[in-house]
């Protein structure tokens, strides 16, 4: 990171730069499922508009310096009740740290689920989506919430793992279990302590 001042939580939504939602297709029936928290086809778009489901009451617990560090921001920022709130499914945090900074129109106060295919050595497979069409194949549970480019010129997009429903889902709350949450923090930090480039 560049910055020799470390950042703060309007500062990294000073940087959001959305060139994901800028540069691809919403989903053109996704207005029609609003608020699309139930499972159903998606047959188009790259994303789906979804609201995280908050947390109520959200409390600091750890963060990793590390990536803190790569991020450029302030370790104080993790127990700013702004970006706990941000960062737990409330939108609505951030979209106030972006309209104090006049940014509103970069921090948008939806979040986005995408979908994907599944195929084994080219064999497209339908078999475990729920419709068998393979249009419910995406993120169930997995809410991106923010796009953002540091100084440095590195983008980050940040998503909630457990964020709750989306159209992808396929039954369940929506949630994270904590003992599954907590291994992929620890093994994601393993792996980017020994240099393997991997999601944190």
């Amino acid at each position: 990171m560049n910055s020799t001042h470390p950042l703060s939580f309007t500062d990294l939504m000073q940087r959001a730069h959305p060139a994901f939602l800028r540069n691809l297709s919403p989903d053109p029936e996704q207005a029609r499922h609003a608020p699309n928290k139930t499972a159903r086809q998606v047959k188009s778009g790259h994303y789906v508009e979804v609201r995280p489901t908050p947390l109520p009451a959200p409390r600091y617990v750890i963060h990793s310096r590390a990536f803190f560090q790569t991020l450029g921001l302030a370790d104080a920022v993790a127990s700013d009740p702004a970006f706990m709130q941000f960062f737990t499914g409330d939108l609505d945090s951030g979209v106030k740290a972006a309209n104090a900074a006049r940014l509103a129109p970069a921090v948008h106060s939806s979040g986005w689920a995408t979908g994907y295919a599944l195929s084994i050595y080219g064999q497209e497979m339908v078999n475990n989506c729920p419709f068998r069409t393979g249009n419910g194949y995406g993120d169930g549970r997995a809410i991106s919430v923010l796009e953002v480019l540091l100084a440095d010129g590195q983008p980050w997009e940040f998503q909630l793992k457990g964020g709750g429903t989306t159209p992808y889902c396929r039954g369940g709350d929506g949630r994270a279990v904590l003992r599954s949450s907590i291994r992929e923090f620890l093994a994601s930090e393993a792996m980017a302590a020994l240099g393997v480039p991997s999601a944190r």
